[in-house]
């Protein structure tokens, strides 16, 4: 490769803030990213942190690949997810889109990003973890909060782990809500926040919330994150816990989400599960 395009970098960005972050600190390292962003998905301030930016529509496979063709990008990754609801909304599939999915034989999430990487392999664009240039944010194993789980959330927790296990083993969710050993909600299509705020509701107060990665996860694509925004939700939800799996969970602002953990009084922990 031209060593010109050597520091080139792809995104294919979907929501939340990791496209964010992620961009950030690939041009903190040289990369110069080349973003695709998802229109009613991705947040419109990507633009101020990447060298290009297209817009495309959920399902214009076709489309990526064209804008990284003539940017000669050879390598990119995938960062931030797609809300399963937009399969029956905004969906625009372009004809490499639709002609991917008429041969996609299931459509959960790995089976779908595993088979849209194969797609960017076939033509020359090699899928990199998404956790390049971001370890700093990973989870790690311990408490990382002022506060610890008491022993009876501490039990919740460790069941919590292996109901969500089984959950992402199913490809249902990655996210349950604990309380004395019941399972008081599960993720589904609706994600992470929607599930914690049901749990709450449900439990009124005192749950716990374990987010774990699907077993055998590609960190290509599709890892657990938590941000700011969720801490917020726990804390309305009057969560005492969550717990993330370390080495596979993302912490997006990691010092300003612990910071709210802490003035709310929510232990925040990394488990190997």
């Amino acid at each position: 490769m031209n060593s010109l395009y050597d520091k080139r970098i792809g995104l294919i960005a979907g929501n939340g803030r990791f496209p964010y972050i992620f961009a950030q600190e690939a041009k903190r390292e040289g990369y110069s990213v080349v973003a695709v962003a998802h229109r009613d998905e991705t947040l419109a301030e990507i633009e101020n942190v990447v060298d290009e930016l297209t817009w495309v529509y959920v399902g214009q496979l076709g489309k990526i690949i064209r804008t990284f063709h003539r940017a000669r990008v050879t390598q990119a990754v995938m960062a931030g997810g797609i809300r399963k609801v937009k399969l029956f909304g905004n969906f625009r599939p372009d004809l490499r889109g639709a002609s991917f999915l008429a041969r996609l034989k299931s459509r959960d999430d790995d089976a779908l990003l595993r088979g849209i990487a194969n797609e960017l392999e076939k033509d020359g664009i090699t899928v990199l973890e998404s956790t390049l240039c971001v370890p700093q944010i990973i989870t790690t194993v311990g408490v990382l909060t002022r506060q610890a789980p008491s022993d009876r959330h501490w039990e919740d927790i460790r069941f919590g782990i292996h109901v969500a296990k089984e959950i992402g083993r199913l490809g249902i969710g990655q996210t349950v809500v604990v309380k004395n050993g019941m399972v008081i909600a599960v993720e589904a299509v609706e994600g992470t926040d929607e599930a914690i705020k049901r749990g709450g509701s449900l439990a009124r107060s005192g749950c716990v919330v374990i987010k774990v990665s699907k077993p055998k996860q590609d960190l290509r694509f599709d890892v657990p994150a938590v941000g700011v925004e969720t801490i917020k939700i726990l804390r309305q939800a009057g969560a005492v816990a969550l717990a993330l799996e370390a080495g596979k969970t993302l912490l997006l602002e990691k010092d300003a989400l612990l910071a709210e953990a802490d003035a709310g009084g929510i232990a925040v922990v990394g488990v190997a599960a």
